[in-house]
């Protein structure tokens, strides 16, 4: 039987595994999700591992491996740590590429957050019935510009082995994709004829889509909501509330971040 693209990637990126002496991703347990997050450096503390950590507990009801990638070596309860040395990225963002390193010891479905996204209601759909397809989330300036393509990075989910280009291009020349704003910017040069994106219903921004830009307002060095909402009106397919830019969830009093960021 003739094998698909995505089936031949997959198994040349194996065979490059294997003669590494590295364990190819699917001698494992395929239907096992791994949940991954990123941290280097100081700008996020070890607090918000732990509470990405709890939020998946509460709302991901399947077979699962909770994986940060970090430079932090000291170990979290309940997460694997790999280790990876800081590389020579100005912007610490940049280590998010590595997550598309084949050689990265995880396995299966991959779903990605960000660290300062806020779960509150069941994730099994980001993780389930996917196939071999990559989603992302259709960048947040959709909300003003309804035709805007460009991802949101917050929440990803590929296969563990597909869409290694978009490591291996970027080793081959960091400097020039570092001249883009950032890493959503990267991925989706390098993968836009293949990303899917998520409902827009399911993940949304906090600070434009479930509150609205008019009620920020710019205080000591950042932008802050300029009151409390504890009444907020929020679509019922919603999962995921994302934190791009400022406020983090920290800074936010509202009673659906106090209630659920923990």
């Amino acid at each position: 039987m003739e094998l698909s693209k995505e089936e031949r990637r997959r198994l040349k990126a194996e065979r490059r595994l294997e003669k590494q002496g590295i364990v190819p991703a699917t001698t494992f347990e395929d239907d096992k999700v791994t949940v991954l997050c990123v941290r280097f450096g100081n700008k996020y503390g070890r607090e918000y591992v732990e509470r990405l950590r709890n939020m998946v507990k509460r709302h991901l009801t399947i077979p699962y491996e909770f994986v940060c990638l970090t430079d932090d070596q000291h170990g979290i309860d309940g997460v694997r740590t790999i280790y990876q040395a800081p590389g020579p990225y100005k912007k610490l963002w940049w280590h998010k590429v590595h997550m598309f390193d084949p050689r990265l010891p995880v396995h299966g479905r991959i779903l990605y957050f960000d660290l300062d996204v806020i779960i509150h209601n069941n994730i099994d759909k980001l993780a389930t019935n996917l196939g071999n397809a990559f989603y992302g989330i259709q960048d947040f300036n959709r909300k003003f510009y309804s035709n805007w393509k460009i991802i949101n990075s917050s929440v990803l989910s590929w296969r563990h082995g597909s869409h290694s280009e978009i490591y291996d291009k970027f080793m081959q020349n960091p400097a020039e994709a570092q001249r883009l704003q950032g890493d959503q910017d990267w991925i989706y040069k390098i993968s836009f004829n293949k990303i899917k994106y998520w409902p827009t219903e399911w993940i949304l921004s906090y600070k434009w889509e479930i509150r609205k830009r008019e009620d920020l307002v710019y205080e000591r060095g950042q932008r802050l909501f300029k009151d409390v909402q504890n009444n907020l009106n929020i679509t019922p397919e919603c999962c995921v509330a994302v934190f791009h830019g400022d406020p983090k969830p920290q800074d936010v009093k509202d009673r659906f971040v106090i209630d659920n960021w923990r």
